[in-house]
């Protein structure tokens, strides 16, 4: 909550808002021209001190107004509710772009806890909410994660497996974090996303290339994959240990 850190983040929020304007624009026009309803998707958020904010998001959805609170209000990998368009920006991260906007307006942070709607919120919001932190970083793969789990259980699921571990790192981050901390966490998240890019341009590189002979897909790739509860609960011990360690070390 220092003045240091909303200076930090209303300075580069305004300079991202001006390099980032023309994908912005972009991406708007290809939502509107993909799928029927508004380009940004707003949300009721838990920000600072538990008041409520609206968050800010390119759509990803398709719109429909008459079953607007239908379905899980969380997102899976492979979600019928997806449009084309909303799974590439997802993937990318680009339907976060919106939320600079309320990074200028001292609604959120650059760093900090994710912000959860109302029924999931369990923590003590002390410090403004973050597009990333260190849960967003040991979550990046969530919406994989809940694709394993049946569809009657992912509601429970993200409220008593996920959003504990994640109330734990984002209260050690309350309570020890420090300015390099956040530096520490950006560059994190540059680091993944640029990997994440380099991956998916790679992946996109090689089915251009590969001949049509051997485009069928491969089924013992699949022979071995982990059970749903296997991965999550992997994930909960080594990874939160050692993002708290990278913490607590600054």
């Amino acid at each position: 909550m220092s003045k240091r850190k909303r200076c930090f983040d209303l300075v580069l929020g305004v300079a991202a808002l001006i390099l980032f304007s023309p994908i912005m624009v972009l991406v708007g026009w290809l939502i509107k021209m993909t799928s029927k309803g508004p380009a940004l998707f707003r949300q009721e958020r838990v920000g600072l001190h538990q008041r409520s904010f609206v968050i800010l998001k390119f759509r990803t959805m398709d719109h429909v107004c008459a079953h607007v609170d239908r379905g899980l209000t969380v997102t899976r990998q492979g979600d019928p509710r997806m449009t084309r368009v909303g799974t590439h920006l997802r993937r990318l991260k680009l339907d976060e772009l919106p939320q600079l906007i309320n990074v200028v307006r001292g609604h959120m942070s650059f760093v900090g806890p994710r912000p959860k709607i109302p029924q999931h919120e369990n923590l003590c919001m002390l410090c403004r909410p973050g597009i990333t932190g260190a849960a967003t970083i040991m979550f990046s793969h969530e919406e994989s994660l809940l694709a394993e789990i049946p569809e009657e259980f992912v509601e429970r699921y993200v409220t008593s497996v996920l959003n504990p571990q994640k109330c734990r790192l984002d209260s050690r981050y309350i309570e020890t974090a420090r300015f390099g901390t956040d530096l520490r966490i950006l560059a994190r998240t540059i680091f993944k996303l640029s990997n994440r890019i380099f991956r998916l341009s790679n992946r996109i590189f090689k089915l251009s290339n590969r001949p049509k002979s051997t485009q069928a897909p491969q089924p013992a790739l699949f022979l071995h994959k982990k059970s749903s509860m296997e991965r999550p609960a992997s994930i909960g011990v080594s990874r939160v240990e050692s993002v708290e360690f990278s913490m607590q070390e600054d």
